[in-house]
């Protein structure tokens, strides 16, 4: 809210008053929403809510006008229920939708720019639109002028490199020292961070818990894979250096197998490989390069080496 919307709104907010609304909603398509978060913080006399979609998928979604609309709806229709407020004056609502998918969002932010209808019935139609954070529309220099952590989150999804992620972890340590919360928010950005850079770089950091999914098409996960494809690139040129001395064909394999195992390193840095340490050491060619396809692609590592 700070670094990111606009100041004439955020400086009106007394964050002191920030409070967590808790429970889910539900839309008319009856899909809940508890992945999404709500706040409620006093803005000059009267209180805002805050509702934070978060949205992490590869492509824009084009229905996000009218998903935006039905999940206000649902947040005002459980506030009416539970008695928070009075249905004959409800309060703002704050809808922001943080998109963190490596294509740029081109669908509309209002309701009312996707409905096509002749001037007479536009004063019926209805109206709402949504703030927009687009993690990547954020360039380098624009997110080095935002001394804040989120800002640093939005660079290091972004950064291109290993070496660019930690310039950015040490802009990320500097934003936290002027938090009054920051031991807090500290531990849990570390958790983060520390996870991240184990999945860029294994073995640089020691395992942490789980504290940030990122699914399939986020940015941060499809530099992931762009990492883990030059380890395979790595790995097979390891292999070939080493067929000089031992042979092409036996160098290739190394390469192949070292490469494999970087790769499950990568995807499943938790996960514990003994079990499956003889068919590695046994797996011929064939075998290694079908066993490397899946592990771009499986959800576990027991997808990995599932019988096929």
């Amino acid at each position: 809210m700070k670094g990111f919307v606009t100041p004439d709104i955020a400086q009106l907010l007394d964050f002191s008053t920030l409070e967590l609304v808790a429970g889910s909603f539900v839309t008319p398509a009856m899909q809940s929403r508890e992945e999404d978060v709500v706040w409620r913080v006093k803005m000059a006399d009267t209180t805002l809510y805050l509702y934070l979609l978060l949205e992490f998928q590869s492509t824009p979604d084009a229905a996000m006008p009218v998903r935006m609309v039905q999940y206000v709806a649902a947040l005002y229709d459980s506030l009416i229920k539970e008695k928070r407020v009075d249905p004959r004056r409800l309060p703002p609502v704050l809808p922001v939708v943080l998109y963190n998918g490596e294509r740029r969002w081109r669908v509309a932010t209002d309701i009312g720019e996707v409905i096509a209808c002749p001037p007479v019935l536009r004063p019926y139609q209805p109206r709402l639109r949504y703030y927009l954070l687009d993690e990547g529309a954020y360039g380098d220099h624009e997110l080095a002028g935002v001394r804040n952590v989120v800002a640093g989150i939005f660079a290091l999804e972004n950064a291109q490199s290993k070496e660019e992620a930690l310039a950015v972890v040490g802009r990320i340590s500097e934003a936290l020292k002027a938090l009054p919360n920051r031991e807090r928010i500290d531990r849990v950005l570390t958790q983060w961070v520390k996870r991240y850079l184990q999945r860029l770089h294994p073995g640089a950091m020691m395992a942490v818990e789980e504290t940030l999914e990122t699914g399939e098409g986020t940015m941060l996960a499809t530099n992931v894979q762009k990492w883990a494809e030059e380890l395979l690139r790595e790995g097979m040129q390891q292999g070939m250096q080493q067929g000089i001395q031992q042979g092409i064909h036996r160098g290739q394999h190394e390469g192949k197998l070292w490469a494999l195992r970087q790769l499950l390193r990568v995807r499943f840095p938790e996960a514990d490989l003994t079990p499956y340490q003889a068919r590695l050491d046994a797996a011929t060619d064939a075998e290694l390069e079908h066993l490397l396809t899946r592990a771009a692609t499986a959800t576990t590592l027991d997808a990995v080496f599932a019988a096929h």
